[in-house]
């Protein structure tokens, strides 16, 4: 008998935004999700703690080896990891025709995976490079920009993050790493190198009164939203929700010491904002719009809790490549999606979504 292939693995499914995927995955699709990750103990232990039902499994992933999974069974598969150093699960995702996504932010996440863009167009499976506040939100704004405008010239977003929260170790991992790092991002006039946490830009979100400092940063979606939509300009900057720690990790950079914090091991920094609470867990991701002639589309999405708003939209994101029918081919969320029904799908779960229209 043919081993249906019907099963969604998470790799990752019981770190903090895993967790939450997991149990809305396995609340829709019962029986149906496979929690992993290299502690079979803590897969367990996460699947009784809440009562879902889902089965655990040990997997290692930067292994190599993945004995233990049945790609026939496999239908959808989401890793929670920044992004897989070693290609090798992806090459079996694309040749077992399994869907892929995954939560990674970042441009060399993104590039590492665009070298595969052929042979996953012209395969039976559809991959997603990263889902989640950004990338994920930013593209799904600037499509639906598109619908509006037409034809769009420059894209700017600015993604607030909260440090009062407590943030997943490969998230703060992630952070240090790229924190001191340049990286290349698509401006009017070519290519251009840029530094993290430099070129500050000041602006205001629609749901508060006054305005911050924004500052680069290497998110994946600038370089996904100039080469999909043929912008001319796409920047993205980062800004946390304290302003004094915004500005001391500036300055730290500015008296060349950033690079000391980015050495620091992250399960201290983790200790670190789980004790102190340095802020708020309020985040937010706005995206301007704009045409050559002026014209201007501002979209926001906020909430509280970023792991839960990331875990809202990778659960939603998985749920459509589990349940659409011949999807194929290299893809954005945005690809997925009916606009207004997602719109509506963020609100219902306490995502706030503003529309301004200049």
């Amino acid at each position: 008998m043919k081993t249906p292939k019907d099963k969604i693995l998470i790799i990752g499914g019981y770190g903090t935004v895993g967790t939450v995927i997991s149990k809305i995955l396995a609340t829709k699709f019962p029986g149906k999700v496979i929690v992993s990750g290299r502690n079979l103990q803590k897969a367990v232990s996460m699947i009784e703690h809440f009562n879902i039902d889902a089965l655990p499994m040990s997997i290692d992933i930067s292994s190599g080896v993945f004995d233990k999974i049945n790609f026939e069974e496999i239908h959808t598969a989401i890793s929670c990891i920044e992004y897989l150093k070693d290609d090798r699960f992806i090459l079996l995702c694309i040749k077992n025709k399994i869907h892929y996504t995954e939560l990674a932010t970042s441009y060399e996440a993104y590039e590492r995976l665009l070298k595969y863009k052929n042979e996953v167009d012209n395969s039976q499976m559809c991959l997603i490079p990263g889902v989640g506040l950004m990338p994920g939100l930013s593209g799904v704004f600037v499509k639906n920009a598109i619908s509006k405008l037409n034809k769009l010239q420059e894209v700017q977003s600015f993604i607030l993050l909260g440090l009062g929260e407590n943030h997943g170790l490969d998230a703060v991992r992630w952070m240090l790493e790229y924190a001191d790092k340049s990286f290349f991002i698509q401006t009017k006039n070519g290519r251009r190198q840029v530094q993290s946490f430099a070129e500050p830009v000041h602006g205001k979100l629609l749901n508060e009164n006054s305005s911050r400092t924004f500052y680069r940063f290497n998110f994946g979606d600038q370089y996904i939203i100039s080469s999909s939509y043929d912008v001319e300009l796409a920047e993205t900057r980062l800004a946390f929700d304290s302003k004094f720690v915004t500005w001391f990790i500036v300055f730290l950079k500015k008296l060349g010491l950033l690079k000391r914090l980015t050495k620091i091991n992250p399960r201290t920094v983790t200790k670190w904002l789980g004790r102190f609470r340095f802020g708020s867990n309020q985040y937010a991701v706005q995206t301007h719009c704009y045409t050559e002639i002026g014209n201007e589309i501002i979209y926001l999405a906020s909430g509280e809790n970023e792991a839960f708003g990331t875990g809202m939209i990778a659960s939603y994101t998985i749920s459509e490549l589990y349940t659409s029918n011949n999807l194929s081919g290299f893809k954005g969320l945005e690809d997925l999606i009916d606009f207004d029904a997602f719109i509506k799908y963020l609100q219902k779960n306490n995502i706030d979504i503003k529309i301004q229209q200049i």
